[in-house]
């Protein structure tokens, strides 16, 4: 397909120092240019054909005006001669010229469905076979995007979909709004997602989105040890809300179940010395024996329905950062956190690094610290992939030195 490009003619610099921008498309190894703007050499990238910000000492050089007709130059092209090959009309340098003067061919395609229609649908659809904190992250994707379109003006429409929006969307997400890394990689993932659905419903043949990347980095894994499990379980708050806090977040730490899991359970999910349930995000059953630490948190709630105190994720978090300060679970430990392209590390104290997130990962670490061997853990925590599993495993440093003593002890 036809494709247009974007380059500086130096040869006819003016006397204040501007070249020409020339848009060009090659027909036959014949070229078909036309100016589009003018810009002093120094400013112009050459490998991103488009016009760099001026420094920080120097007046405005126009770049985002320009740079933002160039990329709409560049959308209506390929639009246009995507258009003219469905429609099986050959794009030759006249045609070329025309586009240039403002001539287009007066056809239509047919347009099944706007994007922003589209994404309507996909969230309706996730509502009948999503959990419900996967569609909560779709929305809240859906309605920053909206707002990126806002922001920058960029009118997002599937045939806009391509890297130029990308790169707009990385700027937006890690520089305008200060966003960390991965929140980019979340919504590139979801995006992907969306756009992935909309093309198996043929509501678009664009394919670019594919060439998306921006994998999640993997942060610090933040867990208790089991000395820290143990004194937490046995602490003696003075505040009931704090006791139930504490059982409520140590319950998960001794099952691996999640928040929105532990939320829904009743005494009706224990029998036979086995808690039975059915998770919410994945839809797995999964069996967990009812071994002693999990019944003396149990036999704290002897009513005859609930089996766990009930909490707000925030009220929660809120509550195990203050049952964990007032523990002295304290150990200086490392957070690293993602900036553009950047890793900062810095320590905190743990209370400050606890929530409800933690008790899963305190679970998988200490269980797999423990000897519990990874089909074990999978099958108890309702993880499918071992690829999932592993990013939350951390071996404790004393687990290393049994292994390794009693690997080497004959040596």
């Amino acid at each position: 397909m036809a494709n247009i490009t974007f380059y500086i003619d130096k040869s006819n610099t003016d006397r204040e120092g501007f070249s020409p921008i020339k848009a060009n498309v090659t027909i036959d190894y014949k070229n078909v240019t036309k100016t589009v703007g003018k810009v002093k050499s120094r400013y112009w990238n050459k490998n991103k054909q488009r016009v760099s910000p001026p420094r920080p000492n120097e007046e405005d050089n126009g770049y985002n005006e320009i740079n933002s007709k160039l990329d709409d130059l560049k959308t209506e092209s390929s639009n246009y001669f995507r258009d003219c090959l469905q429609q099986e009309i050959t794009v030759t340098q006249s045609l070329v010229k025309d586009f240039f003067k403002g001539k287009k061919l007066n056809f239509t395609l047919p347009v099944k469905i706007t994007l922003w229609e589209a994404y309507e649908e996909f969230l309706k659809a996730g509502e009948l076979e999503r959990a419900v904190n996967t569609n909560k992250n779709r929305k809240t994707i859906k309605k920053y995007l909206e707002i990126f379109e806002t922001d920058t003006g960029y009118k997002m429409t599937f045939d806009r979909i391509d890297l130029a929006f990308f790169d707009r969307l990385k700027e937006h997400v890690l520089i305008t709004r200060s966003h960390g890394y991965n929140y980019l990689s979340s919504i590139t993932d979801k995006f992907k997602a969306f756009m992935s659905w909309s093309l198996a419903r043929d509501y678009h043949k664009n394919t670019i989105y594919q060439k998306f990347s921006a994998p999640e980095k993997e942060g610090s894994i933040i867990h208790l040890t089991f000395q820290e499990l143990q004194h937490l379980i046995n602490f003696k708050f003075e505040t009931k809300s704090l006791q139930r806090a504490r059982d409520f977040y140590c319950f998960g730490c001794l099952t691996g179940l999640r928040f929105c899991d532990l939320q829904r359970l009743t005494k009706d999910n224990i029998a036979d010395g086995m808690i039975r349930t059915t998770t919410q995000k994945t839809n797995r059953d999964v069996m967990i024996p009812l071994f002693p630490g999990v019944r003396t948190i149990v036999e704290r709630y002897p009513e005859p329905h609930k089996l766990l105190p009930k909490f707000s994720n925030q009220k929660l978090n809120l509550y195990i950062k203050k049952c964990c300060k007032i523990a002295e679970i304290n150990t200086p430990t490392a957070y690293k956190s993602f900036e553009k392209n950047i890793t900062k590390t810095e320590f905190k104290p743990k209370h400050e690094l606890i929530g409800t997130h933690t008790a899963r990962k305190t679970f998988i670490c200490l269980a797999y610290d423990r000897g519990l061997d990874i089909e074990m853990i999978k099958s108890i925590t309702g993880i499918t992939r071992e690829k999932t599993l592993r990013r939350y495993l951390h071996i404790s440093n004393d687990a290393k030195k049994e292994k390794l003593t009693k690997a080497f002890e004959n040596l």
